[in-house]
């Protein structure tokens, strides 16, 4: 196995490059599509409920005032109050689904992925010596530490 960004060969399939630190093997992006749909399924979910308890308040709350025979300046108010609170909520939780539909839109499996594909190695090609590793050099014993008593 070779890394695809410098070219060392590897010994073992490991996850990182020790020389240069390319992450080697890849996410599914498969699996990243499917968190976001079902995260974009729950989130219409809950706004399907916002919406149905937010039609049910003001039209429930000026039902009960109606048959309390308040004033019409008091049914108005309530309307416009509440109708308002209820439209500023549902726009900004659909706008908030909107963009999360754009992002899943962006990790769509149809776009190509950026690679550092290197050219295929010639087969009767020596490959000489690996490059001194990023690891290398980075350890070192340490002395015992002696505990004088007094």
């Amino acid at each position: 196995m070779y890394c695809q960004s410098c070219g060392v060969q590897l010994t073992q399939k490991m996850k990182f490059c020790n020389r240069c630190g390319v992450l080697l093997i890849k996410p599914d992006e498969k699996v990243d599509i499917k968190r976001t749909e079902k995260r974009l399924d729950n989130y219409l979910e809950g706004l399907f409920w916002v919406t149905v308890i937010g039609l049910a308040v003001v039209f429930g709350g000026l039902i009960i005032l109606k048959q309390f025979e308040f004033p019409e300046w008091v049914l108005i108010t309530y309307v416009s109050l509440s109708s308002t609170a209820f439209l500023i909520n549902f726009g900004i939780n659909l706008w908030a689904a909107l963009r999360m539909m754009r992002g899943a839109e962006e990790i769509s499996p149809s776009r190509e992925p950026e690679t550092k594909e290197l050219s295929p190695l010639d087969q009767n090609a020596p490959l000489g010596p690996a490059p001194a590793s990023v690891t290398e050099n980075t350890t070192r014993s340490f002395e015992p530490v002696l505990n004088k008593r007094n």
